[in-house]
């Protein structure tokens, strides 16, 4: 036998203990999350504790031989997030001391402890890490031949990870002098996921579910599992004096390894080729595809501002925001009538508002049509143009086969966009076609697990399918997300009314209109369901929600009133009447040949 090495396993200090075997972190016993990086640089301290541990030497430990990342701005983000997790501080350090410029101290009292035997290992291999003065030789250059992008990257045969089969982009971290610029690293981000999920290779997961890990302390294993992703992808953008830097690294879940990281710099007029530049990588990291384009045009910089700004206030998925990005959208195109994507941006914006009422229905799909038509003149590529334009065909001009075209066209392109295979859906539960309807909602929710309309919209799709019990299921799951979102509510209703589980659907009524729960609970108690549905036929009618009307009176056997309400509603060409053939509130009309009539009108058969 060879000779017996002993070797620590366990360092305690404080309230904590560190075990080197495992990769954890205990605070009187309690698992503290920490990242894998940050774990090896608190080992690195404790293994010589009292003594000044430099920048450089940290940097070779937690960053493999030949990667470039930013060292300064990565370390200090570890350093930050280990001092998160011991309670410490820099100003009043009760374990590691930042000695400035130099590195980093442990200054606490540290006990090695169970110290175990093991039978020497062979050692591996040395791993020769450039001194930095190289690296930086090196950075100069890399970015005279990639005129102006910089990018150093590494591959380790030691390293090689697990199929990816799904990732995630964590919102980018602002780091311009401006806070206000936010919305500038939130539209990189948005298009680095777009720009992913065009290959098709990999599930991307949408911006929606993504955002609300802005800033997060989570772990990258804990918003793995929590978004079903095999990798994450985080960085940093910087946007000044006309520049714009973005640094990127790409983490695996399983391991919290880092398997890649890059920086990138350029005038801003050039940032779509270093999206494309950025996004290429990444792809190239995860073995996936990206098609080649020819050119990646300049952009004017105030007019893709703007854009952003767009973007940014989209997203807020409110009827203020929608109004708030509608503006911005036309002032980038007033400056640049040519952009593209500002185009698509407003034709998105005037569908999903319309959609939700805040703009009158007429306004939102022609104005919107027309932008996607523009956005398509300019650049046939964009598949959310053609994913509006097919919304458009659908619920404005009716024509199914247009939509069709355009539909396939944006799957093409595109087919990880969840808004667009939400509208997708939607378009084939229209069409009868349930079975392919509700997998593609589910592919959507794949996408976007964590979306309200993406969600609400799958239980309408088990509605019309008259899966009632699956779409009460999916209905209560989308409430989770909140409960007062009422789309979510207005399906639920449905299925609960058809399931005859008439209670709950009441006291669904009751929570979504508070003000009005006394008069709802009355009305049903004294008059039953019946007197309900007629008074809320003839306050929807009131308000002008026709079609919404109708299937109240349809529901309590008013035919002549239902179908006097529809025949005005195709008058005015109401987007809702193309629900007609799947909506199960009106299954009372369809023998009626008036009824057949508007089916037929709306090119349904």
């Amino acid at each position: 036998m060879g000779n017996v090495v002993r070797s620590p396993r366990l360092y305690h200090f404080g309230r904590f203990t560190a075990d080197a075997r495992t990769g954890e972190l205990t605070e009187a016993g309690i698992r503290k999350p920490l990242r894998d990086q940050s774990f090896q640089l608190l080992l690195a301290l404790l293994e010589q504790p009292q003594t000044l541990i430099t920048r450089e030497e940290l940097a070779g430990r937690l960053w493999p031989a030949g990667t470039f990342v930013d060292f300064d701005r990565g370390l200090n983000k570890v350093v930050n997030h280990l001092r998160d997790a011991l309670g410490d501080s820099a100003e009043h350090p009760r374990f590691i001391e930042t000695l400035p410029r130099r590195g980093y101290r442990f200054i606490a009292p540290v006990i090695g402890g169970e110290i175990e035997p093991h039978s020497p290992t062979p050692a591996p291999p040395p791993i020769h890490r450039r001194p930095m003065i190289h690296v930086l030789a090196g950075a100069a250059i890399v970015a005279a031949l990639a005129a102006g992008a910089i990018a150093w990257r590494w591959t380790s045969p030691r390293n090689t990870p697990a199929r990816i089969s799904a990732i995630a982009v964590i919102p980018l971290e602002n780091l311009s002098p401006d806070a206000g610029e936010q919305y500038f690293a939130d539209g990189l981000t948005d298009a680095l996921i777009t720009d992913l999920a065009k290959s098709g290779g990999v599930r991307v997961t949408s911006r929606t579910s993504t955002i609300q890990y802005r800033g997060t302390k989570k772990t990258i294993k804990e918003i793995g599992r929590e978004l079903n992703v095999d990798a994450v992808v985080e960085g940093t953008v910087t946007h000044d004096a006309g520049r714009v830097r973005v640094t990127a690294q790409l983490i695996q879940v399983s391991t919290d390894m880092h398997l890649w990281a890059d920086a990138y710099e350029r005038d801003v007029r050039e940032i779509l080729a270093l999206q494309r530049a950025l996004a290429t990588d990444i792809a190239r990291q995860i073995d996936i595809f990206l098609k080649p384009i020819d050119r990646t045009p300049l952009v004017n910089p105030e007019a893709y501002g703007l854009y952003l700004k767009g973007r940014y206030a989209f997203y807020k998925y409110t009827s203020a925001g929608w109004q708030e990005a509608i503006k911005d959208f036309n002032e980038a195109l007033a400056i640049d009538p040519r952009f593209a994507p500002a185009h698509s941006g407003l034709a998105e914006t005037y569908l999903v508002a319309g959609a939700y009422g805040a703009i009158p229905t007429d306004e939102a799909f022609t104005r919107g049509k027309a932008a996607a038509v523009a956005a398509l003149q300019l650049d046939e590529s964009l598949a959310s143009a053609h994913y509006a334009l097919a919304t458009a065909h659908t619920w404005y001009d009716w024509d199914w086969a247009g939509a069709e075209r355009e539909f396939r066209r944006g799957l093409e392109l595109n087919p990880q966009s969840a808004l667009g295979r939400n509208w997708h859906a939607g378009y084939l539960s229209l069409l009868g076609r349930h079975d392919e309807a509700i997998a593609e909602h589910q592919r959507a929710r794949g996408l976007d697990p964590l979306s309200l309309i993406v969600n609400a919209n799958l239980t309408r799709g088990l509605y019309w399918a008259r899966r009632y019990d699956e779409a009460i299921a999916q209905g209560r799951n989308t409430l989770e997300l909140d409960r007062a979102f009422g789309v979510a509510l207005f399906w639920l209703e449905g299925a609960l009314r058809h399931a005859g589980r008439f209670d709950e659907a009441v006291a669904l009524r009751e929570a979504a209109s508070p003000e009005r729960a006394p008069i709802i609970g009355r009305t049903y108690q004294h008059d039953g369901f019946d007197a309900l549905m007629r008074e809320s036929a003839e306050r929807f009618a009131k308000g002008g929600f026709l079609a919404t009307a109708a299937r109240c009176y349809a529901q309590i056997g008013e035919r002549d009133e239902a179908l006097r309400l529809l025949d005005a509603c195709a008058q005015r060409r109401c987007s809702n009447l193309v629900s007609l053939n799947v909506e199960p509130d009106f299954d009372l009309l369809r023998d009626d040949p008036r009824f057949q009539k508007l089916v037929h009108q709306v090119g349904l058969r």
